[in-house]
């Protein structure tokens, strides 16, 4: 079995990548709201990690994952881990890099299913 500690490396660069592109800039990770293993990686098997912005505030946002095994034989795959993490956008280096800066681009959920985790997203932040 693939360790949780290299499936946790994977979901925060993949979180991060995308927190970056949606930001358009740096970013960090400010934490690490939940991560919910279902079933272990196997090593060898394909895995598939995937990440989404799922709602921005001011200059944080939460970004869910979805870690999904692929049997390479088969094709077949299995949902293995699932997380949520925040990240906080950063002036850059020429900009006074290092402080937190507005988000400049408003999330805008195109689907049923995207509405869903942005509503999600401000109760998991009033509870934190």
């Amino acid at each position: 079995w693939l360790q949780g500690g290299t499936v946790l490396s994977w979901v925060d660069i993949c979180a991060g990548l995308a927190a970056k592109a949606f930001a358009r800039g740096p970013c960090v990770t400010a934490s690490v709201d939940a991560v919910h293993f279902l079933r272990p990686c196997h090593v060898g098997s394909v895995v598939i990690v995937a990440a989404m912005v799922n709602r921005t505030f001011r200059s944080s946002m939460e970004v869910g994952v979805r870690v999904e095994e692929e049997d390479s034989r088969t094709g077949v795959r299995h949902h293995c881990c699932s997380a949520y993490l925040t990240f906080v956008a950063l002036a850059r280096k020429d900009a006074g890099g290092g402080r937190p800066v507005d988000i400049p681009f408003e999330l805008a959920p195109e689907s049923e299913a995207e509405a869903l985790r942005y509503r999600l997203a401000v109760q998991k932040r009033e509870e934190r």
